[in-house]
């Protein structure tokens, strides 16, 4: 028998956890994290982060890359390969059902914990270590036959994105279960505008405040920049607006909705910084003034923050390209499409 020690950097290159470039892959760590919950099932949520830290260690990669798991499982969570439990005090995560979505071009996203069934195709990373979704090669019966053996059903984006995210915050501003074909999200943003119309508080003059007044498609900018830029300005007209104010400390800043009535300002918390997302994009459909998406061939982009469930879903259909850009084939579906 012989026996080989293998140096830490060897082993971190033989299970993917570095990338070609020596960069952290993303899709190591996330394979990590898939490994114990498709061996256990429902799991601690400590226990499989304590896993993928050991494997780590062995790694010589814990001080660089153990504070990427939690990004990681979180983006895990929203693609729905598994989903987060509480039983009692403690947060279990468990695997969810098997899904595979058509991405074009004869290739699809796996979205499951468990390596991709025998006989499946999966395609390398296109040399981005940020990318985890796992994409494998759909071009045959033959494939189409070993998915459906292995338990692996087939969705569309549109199932995949129901129901959507706008409605939990639906209904909690109305405090009543609300059924998901009986509201738009135009209607989610009449909603916000009836609760804010009745229960938005008035703000102090010296109130500092930000919000989006720029046309659709012009440089975004940030609400918490030194000076306003881009769409954001200070000075707002009568209307209502998705905006922030600044909170006790300089990097503090609470997402609102803004009422502005012969110059008076009201504003309403809004519950976190996706609900304003969904807020931004729900006004621009009200109003007629959509925020711009734009597809060519190859890339989608947006101009604007998008939700966290849209971004999971392009994240799904193609890799990153840039902040606000993701790689897409021309045979992709169109995940704002199912926005209504």
């Amino acid at each position: 028998m012989i026996l080989e020690s293998i140096h830490p950097d060897s082993f971190a290159r033989e299970v993917g956890l570095v990338s070609s470039d020596g960069e952290i892959s993303l899709q190591g760590l996330a394979d990590l994290l898939r490994s114990p919950l498709a061996r256990w099932g429902l799991s601690p949520r400590s226990a499989i982060q304590r896993h993928a830290r050991d494997q780590l260690d062995v790694a010589g990669l814990r001080k660089s890359a153990s504070h990427l798991l939690p990004k990681v499982l979180g983006r895990l969570l929203h693609f729905g390969e598994c989903v987060e439990i509480r039983i009692g005090h403690e947060c279990y995560i468990a695997p969810t059902t098997p899904r595979w979505i058509s991405t074009g071009d004869e290739s699809a996203a796996l979205l499951s914990v468990a390596p991709a069934p025998e006989g499946i195709v999966e395609q390398s990373p296109n040399g981005s270590a940020k990318d985890i979704v796992r994409r494998i090669e759909v071009r045959s019966d033959d494939d189409l036959a070993a998915l459906r053996m292995a338990g692996v059903r087939q969705a569309s984006i549109n199932q995949w994105l129901r129901p959507h995210k706008y409605l939990d915050y639906a209904r909690r501003r109305a405090e009543r279960l609300i059924r998901s074909d009986k509201l738009s999200l135009s209607q989610f943003w009449d909603l916000l505008v009836f609760a804010a119309r009745k229960d938005a508080l008035p703000l102090a003059d010296e109130a500092d405040i930000r919000a989006v007044t720029g046309e659709p498609g012009q440089y975004f900018g940030r609400w918490n920049a030194t000076n306003c830029e881009g769409r954001w300005s200070s000075t707002v007209p009568d209307g209502i607006w998705c905006a922030y104010r600044r909170g006790y400390g300089p990097t503090q800043w609470h997402p609102m909705v803004l009422v502005v009535e012969d110059g008076q300002r009201r504003a309403m918390d809004l519950y976190d910084n996706d609900e304003w997302r969904w807020a931004l994009v729900a006004r621009g459909r009200n109003t007629g003034a959509d925020e711009h998406v734009e597809r060519d061939a190859s890339l989608l982009r947006v101009s604007f923050p998008a939700p966290d469930q849209l971004v999971a879903a392009m994240d799904i259909l193609g890799p990153r390209h840039s902040a606000w850009s993701w790689k897409s084939s021309s045979g992709a579906p169109d995940p704002w499409a199912a926005i209504r």
